[in-house]
């Protein structure tokens, strides 16, 4: 009996693993139409010349019509400011 309990128990904890890997490529796949992804620490903001992600606090800014552009190096933030 204890047997089929650690099996089902073990099963299901599988089944889990699986769910939160599929789930995890799913949204990696879909992404954001906004640049801006939300972890559990708070949100991330999408470098428009990379495409990497950066904390805001962290990243380095710059204000283009009103908005700021987040920049996760000064080598983007650079080639940001020559093409705008």
């Amino acid at each position: 009996m204890l047997g089929w309990l650690l099996r089902g128990v073990f099963l299901v904890l599988i089944l889990r693993l699986v769910w939160r890997f599929v789930a995890g490529l799913l949204n990696g796949v879909r992404g954001t139409k906004s640049g801006r992804r939300t972890v559990r620490g708070g949100s991330l903001e999408r470098d428009p010349v990379c495409g990497t992600y950066v904390e805001p606090s962290r990243a380095l800014t710059a204000r283009v019509a009103g908005k700021t552009q987040y920049f996760c190096s000064e080598r983007c933030l650079r080639a940001f400011r020559k093409t705008a």
